[in-house]
């Protein structure tokens, strides 16, 4: 509707414009001109008015304010400086060309304006920037010129550089299109003064373009920091020794050459050098500047290319490790350093082989927080069974830690967030999805080990209304606003009551009394709205009353993202319970590529494995936007209150210079750590996307030995484990872990790794997750001489022990699916024990239960229907399960017609799986396969 009325008063200004110019008429031009103008100005200022609501409701009005006059500034900074720079190179152009100077104007003031609006961060930590007390090796730079004087610089090269080609182009069409008039006219004196001047500018225009190309040669020495022509990333012998002195003799020579072209005696020299031949005056200026373009380019190719590209191949490279030594001890410094691995503790975990009774008493904390629920089986259990309505969902499960009941307990927890459109399609009206049908409600909790005799888990919190056992996890104000599926706007406060929760047969309806939202308080702010929703029901409701709150931006994600666009965010924000309030935490990085000599992280990670003596690659993507960083820090946490959608950004990384950069630019926008209130504090997390982007670089910069990195001798990869039938790497896992020198157990986050082609662990990380010890990271290596099992070593136990086996594959014979969790590795004071949950799915249901648990240390395995049992059976000699386990019917006897029909089924079903190149299906109907042949060899 505001597109339509957008276009029809537009065309109207625009008939009324194109009638004036046929008659003529200046007060037509005039009016068609203002039609135009008071038209865009008018929905501009709609959408200005309705973002400045927005911040000032969030009480984030200054940071708003700061940036759209930064904005705007440098749009007309940037405009006029295109405009001042093009008109400077177009001096001379002939008076005939007058269309041509508009034009090149109008688009420089185009590229200004947009190089303006699109570098606002780059110019803004210019302007703010600080010094880090760490300089580079090479040119004794600090490391904040790179982190904000080389940006700019970047930028304000790649400007100049359009504009001179933009000016040399249109000096050179201004030259063309004379040498055309004079082949089709008789030259007059005047179109000879033109083709004078033209001449004369286009070799101005060469010249700056050349001293421009100079100053970007100048910038190149700094940029060597990033160099990957060596070992490794960042300047080598070649770069140092080589490049780095010629790169001074080409920006000499591109300069000089650049300088002759200014002066007529000096082009007279260059056409003397460089043509033996006579050449017409027209065409002197064209086959001046190629020429000198070719002998520049040609100094280039052979002074930046083929003489380091000679020296690298035939000197360094049968040589390396002797010539890159030194550098490579840059690279692993600075590497460590971009990725904060510089405080990382290393020690030795001494894998001690006893186990015993002694140690879980002493340890009871970790025994009653081992994990058993895997958050994948149980997100589809709370789907079944605590999502009660259609509307409602369960996007994820985080894992936290709470105190109640006086323990400390490590918990899972996801919220009951509102889905409108998982209403049927007829009920998904205006009315329903804007007014009645506005938020979340509540969040179901469980213990990490808890579950009840029929394998699902003993919810803490859980219903609508929100039923709690303990007292410390009661939920106050329940009603979820804002959240990780909240991706529509709503009205609150209207006439229409607000469903709040189902009550029996009936609905329980609430009015809003937060403060969250822009209160639509006159038809003005409705009509604003109405603009940026895109939806005119807005406008024409009687529904919304001048007490009505308007929410939009509700997906948390974008809301924060959109108040701290300088921000990368952590792909997992969870939900917690602070003194009866939710509120989201999301962890938030301050990024760069530009940190020198430091390795760049790839998106792209390559684990090789062996199966058996089968090779492997296992690919996994990243976050694209980590693609190519050298420098992080989780600098900041962020809250995000469920109710009101209030937004606070606390500093956690004082020491980090961007984030100290951006709190200079945004003043007042960030809180100290300190503000954070201690309810939310007890609940920050290590962040996974973190502690993986460190682990994945520190597998290969633990080696500090530059001979030894250079070898990668040492090399680590993640561990990998099975889940459905396929490998996958492990992912980082919070578990209660107590140091071997701490006194209690702490919340911790850590990651195991193998040697490459390996499956035997070789050392792990953790990241401390408690306020006392927060942001500590440790990295565990274990003894050379010792053999530690990895995960998929403790998976082949368990497949190798008969009885597990045996079990495993009769509950898969008879339409039920076994799903086997992750495998955990827990450290107990100084040995580990391995945990593994097994599941069971009936193809006709839903979700899976917990139907067995795996415990093993060392070489022994034990397993039984409770944690607590199987534990116990490390210290005895556990008897087997008995074949019928307590809620499962006792399997048919399978007769050898029977197991050779399956055998050929699955066969079957293989065959076609792969033809059809469904893999993972192949992969299934194969183990099929395969238990129905070790049937077959079992009747022998």
């Amino acid at each position: 509707m505001f597109t339509l009325l957008f276009l029809i008063l537009t065309g109207i200004g625009a008939f009324i414009l194109f009638r004036s110019l046929d008659r003529k008429s200046k007060k037509r031009v005039g009016a068609g001109v203002t039609v135009i103008a008071v038209t865009v100005l008018f929905f501009l200022f709609l959408d200005f008015w309705g973002e400045e609501l927005w911040f000032d409701a969030l009480g984030y009005n200054g940071r708003f304010w700061t940036l759209f006059l930064a904005q705007g500034g440098f749009v007309v900074t940037g405009g006029l400086l295109g405009l001042g720079i093009i008109s400077g190179l177009l001096y001379a152009l002939p008076n005939t060309k007058r269309m041509l100077r508009y034009a090149a104007y109008l688009l420089s003031v185009l590229i200004g304006g947009l190089w303006g609006f699109g570098n606002w961060n780059v110019f803004l930590q210019f302007w703010h920037k600080v010094n880090t007390g760490l300089a580079d090796p090479i040119l004794g730079q600090d490391t904040g010129f790179y982190f904000f004087t080389l940006p700019f610089l970047d930028q304000i090269y790649s400007v100049l550089l359009t504009l001179s080609i933009l000016g040399l182009a249109v000096s050179y069409i201004a030259r063309y299109t004379l040498e055309q008039h004079g082949n089709n006219l008789a030259i007059t004196r005047a179109d000879d003064i033109d083709a004078y001047r033209s001449d004369r500018l286009l070799f101005f225009n060469g010249g700056i373009l050349l001293l421009v190309l100079a100053g970007g040669k100048y910038l190149d020495r700094f940029h060597l920091l990033y160099s990957d022509l060596g070992a490794v990333s960042g300047p080598g012998w070649t770069d140092v020794a080589i490049i780095l002195p010629t790169l001074t003799v080409v920006i000499i020579l591109t300069t000089l050459m650049g300088l002759l072209l200014f002066i007529p005696a000096g082009r007279k020299v260059l056409q003397r050098l460089l043509f033996r031949f006579r050449i017409s005056r027209d065409k002197m200026a064209e086959y001046t500047l190629g020429a000198v373009a070719a002998v520049v380019a040609a100094v280039w190719f052979i002074g930046l290319s083929l003489i380091p590209g000679s020296f690298q191949n035939f000197r360094v490279e049968p040589n390396e490790i002797s010539y890159e030594k030194p550098y490579i001890s840059h690279n692993i410094e600075f590497t460590r350093h971009g990725f904060n691995l510089t405080k990382a503790e290393n020690r030795e975990f001494p894998v001690e082989e006893a186990f015993t009774r002694e140690m879980v008493e002493s340890n009871q904390t970790i025994f009653n927080n081992i994990r058993l629920w895997d958050w994948r089986a149980l997100d589809a259990v709370l789907k079944q069974f605590q999502e009660i309505r259609l509307y409602y969902e369960f996007n994820n499960v985080d894992i936290d830690r709470y105190t109640f009941d006086g323990q400390y307990r490590q918990v899972m927890v996801s919220a009951r967030e509102m889905v409108p459109t998982n209403l049927p399609v007829e009920s998904q009206t205006f009315v329903n999805k804007v007014f009645k049908y506005t938020h979340g409600y509540g969040l179901a909790l469980t213990t990490v080990t808890e579950f009840t005799p029929e394998g699902l888990p003993n919810l803490l919190v859980k219903n609508i209304p929100p039923e709690s056992q303990y007292k410390e996890l009661e939920v106050l104000k329940p009603q979820i606003y804002y959240g990780e599926l909240t991706d529509n706007y709503v009205i609150t406060n209207s006439i229409e009551p607000e469903f709040d929760f189902p009550k029996g047969d009936e609905n329980q309806y609430v009015s809003y009394g937060g403060s969250g939202g822009v209160q639509l308080s006159n038809f003005w702010r409705k009509l604003v709205y109405a603009y940026k929703m895109g939806d005119i029901k807005l406008l024409l409701s009687s529904y919304p009353t001048a007490e009505s709150r308007l929410m939009f931006d509700r997906q948390i994600e974008e809301r924060v993202k959109k108040l701290a666009p300088f921000l990368e965010l952590d792909k997992d924000p969870y939900i917690v319970n602070a003194d009866g309030e939710l509120y989201w935490i999301i962890d938030a990085y301050t990024t760069s590529k530009y940190f020198p000599y430091s390795e760049p992280f790839s998106s792209q990670e390559e684990i090789q494995y062996k199966e058996g003596e089968e090779q492997r690659r296992l690919r996994v993507q990243h976050k694209r936007v980590f693609e190519g960083v050298n420098y992080i820090r989780n600098s900041v946490k962020i809250t995000v209150n469920a109710f009101d959608g209030s937004v606070n950004f606390y500093i956690f990384d004082d020491e980090d210079p961007l984030i100290k950069v951006w709190d200079d630019i945004f003043k007042g926008m960030m809180k100290k750590r300190e503000d954070m209130p201690p309810a939310l504090l007890s609940h920050i997390r290590y962040p996974v996307d973190y502690l993986l982007m460190q682990g994945l670089v520190y597998a290969k910069y633990h080696m500090g030995d530059p001979e030894v990195f250079y070898n990668q001798e040492d090399l680590w990869i993640r561990a990998t484990e099975k889940y459905y039938g396929e490998v996958q790497p492990v992912e980082p896992y919070y578990i209660m872990w107590q140091q071997p020198d701490a006194e209690q157990a702490e919340f911790s986050l850590i990651l195991p790794f193998t040697p490459k082609n390996r499956q035997v662990s070789i050392g792990w990380i953790a990241g401390l997750c408690d306020p006392g010890n927060y942001g500590r990271f440790l990295a565990y290596s274990f003894p050379k001489e010792k053999r530690v099992l990895g995960p998929q070593q403790v998976e082949t136990k368990i497949d190798q022990n008969s009885f597990l086996s045996g079990q495993l594959s009769l509950w898969d014979q008879r339409g039920s699916r076994v799903i086997r969790g992750n495998v955990l590795a827990i450290p107990i004071e100084n040995t580990i024990i391995y945990v593994e949950p097994i599941y069971l799915q009936a193809e006709t249901a839903a979700y899976p239960e917990l139907r067995l648990v795996c415990v093993m240390h060392d070489d022994k395995l034990s397993y039984a229907k409770t944690f607590d049992e199987a534990l116990e059976g490390l210290f005895s000699e556990a008897a087997p399960l008995p074949e019928r386990i307590e809620g499962q019917p006792a399997p048919p006897a399978q007769t050898t017609a029977d197991l050779i029909k399956r055998a050929q089924q699955a066969f079957d079903d293989y065959l076609k799986a792969t033809g059809e190149k469904r893999f993972q299906e192949a992969s299934q109907a194969l183990e099929q396969l395969q238990r129905a042949l070790e049937g077959l060899a079992s009747e022998q």
